[in-house]
């Protein structure tokens, strides 16, 4: 059963430079050290007035042991490629570590394809967390949007196209992707939905598509979407929405984190999401941190930056743990 504990209030933690926004953030923990490796959003603060920072953003590296300091060490460890499919802005991702070295997940689009909106996953690959100036694209993993998901901008939908926001996890010996998506089968404004995705052969390289693991018909848009465990046999899918496209019954357009729990993995009933934090909390696109109790972090709304929301959910990692696996570089 899922309970949620409020402990404290936390600042919202500002990049030195004043001149950058800082909004969403992914991250890979090292238990060796104690050390979150936070890899995040960011653009110049003068684009946010006419919220144009999302079509320059890039991703900065920074560190940090709490969420209560940052180390913030480059604004800059991947951007656009010019001469790419990715030669926009790069959006959220996700980071595993595999044997030699580290994938991140990343979302970008090609300014030539359909509106320049249809998003797309690559996959860029480092030998060394911290050698944050040498990540190194993969050139033949590019992961489009297939059926069973709307592969393109649906006219009169309150959204753009949504293929974004990797998540993966491992679930008896097998591979799998999340992705924030939309759904053909709901209707316009409604067609928020959250892919799933096997790897075939367990690699990284070829993907088959899956059903949608939810797909409620309640959001125009899912966005950020992770998987926890909340109990001994208890799954806990997590997503973000804005309160003005939030269509929930049970959620009274809430809007912020909100999700769905099941003793199926891939079976998650469609009726009665829970809000685990509103939007009225000014935090969006958060993540869960296990390592903290299951907190809530995420963006702040009105300023950017990372903030603790000082609420614990207790949720728990699913199988996430990619060492023994290996990429053609």
């Amino acid at each position: 059963m899922l309970t949620l504990a409020l402990e404290f209030s936390c600042p919202t933690l500002q990049h030195p430079d004043p001149d950058r926004h800082v909004w969403d953030f992914w991250y890979y923990f090292e238990p060796e050290t104690g050390i979150f490796h936070l890899f995040y959003l960011n653009a110049e603060r003068i684009l946010v007035a006419e919220d144009k920072h999302h079509f320059s953003s890039q991703v900065g590296y920074a560190t940090t042991k709490d969420f209560l300091t940052i180390d913030w060490i480059s604004d800059r460890v991947l951007g656009a490629d010019p001469c790419g499919w990715d030669d926009t802005s790069i959006w959220s991702g996700d980071i595993v570590k595999i044997q030699g070295g580290f994938l991140m997940f990343y979302t970008s689009r090609n300014q030539a394809t359909d509106d320049g909106m249809t998003q797309n996953v690559g996959v860029a690959f480092t030998h060394h967390i911290q050698s944050f100036d040498r990540w190194f694209r993969i050139p033949n993993i590019r992961i489009q949007p297939q059926a069973p998901y709307e592969t393109r901008h649906v006219p009169d939908d309150m959204t753009i196209p949504a293929w974004r926001d990797p998540f993966l996890f491992r679930h008896q010996k097998q591979i799998y992707l999340l992705l924030s998506a939309k759904d053909p089968q709901q209707p316009v404004g409604k067609k928020g939905a959250v892919a799933l995705l096997k790897a075939k052969n367990n690699s990284f390289e070829q993907w088959e598509y899956l059903p949608s693991i939810y797909q409620p018909g309640f959001y125009a848009e899912m966005e950020v979407p992770q998987l926890y465990r909340s109990g001994i046999d208890e799954y806990a899918l997590v997503y973000s929405s804005w309160a003005k496209y939030d269509f929930a019954p049970s959620t009274q357009k809430s809007g912020g984190l909100q999700g769905i729990t099941s003793s199926s993995l891939f079976d998650f009933p469609t009726e009665s999401p829970k809000v685990f934090l509103p939007e009225t909390a000014q935090l969006y696109a958060c993540r869960v941190i296990p390592e903290l109790g299951g907190e809530i972090v995420g963006f702040d709304i009105t300023t950017g930056g990372i903030r603790r929301s000082g609420v614990k959910t207790g949720l728990r990692h699913v199988d996430r743990d990619f060492s023994s696996y290996s990429i053609d570089i």
